[in-house]
């Protein structure tokens, strides 16, 4: 005839929630971006990625090469592309 109870979640004897999981992880993701903020460039390595990336790369970007150009040139092609292209911060602040 008893009734059962839920247990219940007693808060900290110095009354402050420990964070959880998702609070940890969304906190490592908000340090990570700020140690970004202020690096003026960022390096992207071309050479790790695949072939067929590079290619449709220069495809989409209309960068001319060669019909049968070899893995290393490609990737020196698209850094190239890469690195001349100028970015308005503002206007891409604004559309995002």
């Amino acid at each position: 005839m008893g009734v059962k109870q839920k247990p219940t979640q007693s808060a900290p004897a110095n009354g402050v929630n420990l964070p959880n999981d998702k609070d940890r992880e969304r906190e490592k993701r908000r340090k990570a971006a700020e140690s970004n903020v202020g690096k003026e460039f960022q390096t992207v390595d071309f050479n790790s990625m695949s072939i067929t990336v590079l290619r449709k790369y220069a495809r989409v970007h209309k960068i001319k090469t060669k019909s049968k150009v070899n893995k290393e040139e490609l990737a020196a092609a698209v850094s190239r592309h890469f690195a001349n292209q100028t970015v308005k911060e503002l206007d891409t602040i604004t559309c995002f």
